[in-house]
């Protein structure tokens, strides 16, 4: 099939490895692929191959079935701004989706500042928002598509 042209949210970490480890044990992440930096590249960035290993060019992985894609800064950033959210948007009829998003809030609410619960919303929607531990900033949508696409 054809490919759509998508945006995908890259993130910088300090420590993307560690960044992993944190997104796999308290969101769930599946899919997790990491690329370290290469020998051939370690004097580049002025590292040692030991560092090399542990630092990470390129990784991405699965959320509540979205793709996130990070790299370490390689002191390119201090840190991530909350000026940015990821909103995982769903459609509260696709009860797949549903489950999976619900899951993944009952999931990190204890481990996250809370913003927002998630819950049913004056719009009809629901909607649940709240920063992790490296400042990302997270906001949960979920809508009825039937009565938007009317």
């Amino acid at each position: 099939g054809v490919r759509m042209t998508t945006i995908f949210p890259y993130l910088n970490f300090e420590n993307t490895k560690e960044a992993l480890a944190y997104y796999e044990e308290v969101f769930g992440a599946t899919n997790i692929t990491r690329l370290p930096v290469g020998k051939d590249q370690a004097a580049h960035f002025n590292m040692s191959e030991a560092e090399a290993a542990n630092a990470t060019m390129h990784a991405q992985f699965d959320i509540a079935g979205t793709t996130v894609l990070a790299s370490d800064s390689f002191g390119r950033a201090e840190r991530i701004n909350n000026g940015i959210s990821l909103l995982i948007d769903y459609d509260i009829n696709n009860e797949d989706d549903t489950r999976e998003v619900e899951a993944l809030y009952r999931r990190v609410k204890e481990a996250v500042d809370v913003e927002m619960p998630l819950e049913e919303q004056f719009w009809g929607g629901k909607m649940g928002a709240f920063t992790d531990k490296y400042n990302v900033r997270w906001m949960l949508h979920g809508q009825d598509y039937t009565k938007i696409n009317k």
